[in-house]
């Protein structure tokens, strides 16, 4: 039986239509600005859609646009000067940065209180601690997986991914959840990738690598979360093969469609909450 496709574009026109209900309400228009250095196509394209869905939704939006060769110090001023802009609500920083240029320090130069990524280190440690907000792209995660109807409880999660960062706040909820969760880096050895993935109820694989989990490796009846996305023959492709999975687990985000309309969606909500929380404390 074939995989039920989740439907990203559905899920993120609900949220996005919350979104717009509860601008109209604030009285005021929330800001968001986006900082976007270099040529990457993806990039550029991301950063459109999340313009537009500003549009959709009464945000204010600005993108910066800097050029490839733009030092650290000119992307550092960006950010400052967006800091202290009392018209700025949310700022995001577009990754990744060209080579030369350290995202970390670039992301920790943002205001905690305008990161509407929820990428500051500060941020992601008060969410550990129970003390903020989940990242966005962790929370959309959940959204996907609760969009499926299956109860997550007593669920065997796993996460693949390149880093560890991406992982521990998605632990945090999947083990609130009732999940037991854990994590594999993209570069771990093959054999021991294809063994935990074939235990896994739920799989979320972000390690742009176009195609790369095929169906033969998946637990029938499974959930997965395909976050990847690689540009192959001028099309945009998942890290999962889809053609091969669908004809095997049960639930399955599409690339694209899936993870990016909802990460878009839920950003916006997240800046809403920023300019509250801004207006609340002034």
């Amino acid at each position: 039986m074939a995989a039920q496709i989740i439907d990203g574009k559905a899920i993120a026109d609900r949220i996005l239509e919350e979104v717009a209900q509860e601008v109209a309400g604030l009285g005021f228009v929330p800001g968001l600005a986006a900082i976007l250095v270099g040529d990457d196509p993806a990039s550029h394209l991301y950063v459109r859609l999340k313009g537009r869905a500003c549009a959709r939704v009464g945000i204010r939006f600005e993108r910066l646009a800097l050029p490839e060769r733009t030092d650290e110090p000119t992307v550092l001023e960006t950010v400052r000067r967006l800091n202290t802009d009392p018209e700025t609500d949310g700022i995001i920083i577009q990754l990744p940065l060209p080579g030369e240029l350290d995202e970390t320090k670039i992301v920790e130069e943002l205001d905690p209180e305008k990161d509407a990524d929820g990428f500051h280190p500060q941020n992601v440690e008060k969410f550990l601690v129970g003390r903020g907000p989940a990242p966005v792209l962790a929370a959309v995660m959940m959204e996907l997986l609760r969009s499926t109807g299956v109860d997550l409880s007593g669920k065997t999660a796993l996460v693949i991914a390149n880093s560890e960062t991406f992982y521990r706040p998605l632990e945090r909820l999947l083990t609130s959840a009732g999940s037991t969760a854990g994590f594999l880096k993209a570069a771990e050895n093959e054999a021991r990738i294809v063994e935990a993935v074939r235990e896994a109820d739920l799989l979320i694989v972000a390690a742009g690598r176009p195609s790369w989990i095929i169906g033969d490796w998946l637990k029938p009846g499974c959930v997965v979360i395909d976050v990847g996305t690689s540009r192959v023959g001028g099309n945009l492709t998942g890290d999962v093969d889809h053609d091969t999975a669908k004809e095997v687990a049960g639930h399955l985000t599409p690339v694209p469609g899936g993870v990016g309309p909802v990460t878009v969606a839920m950003l916006l909500r997240q800046v809403v909450s920023l300019a509250r929380r801004r207006r609340d404390a002034a």
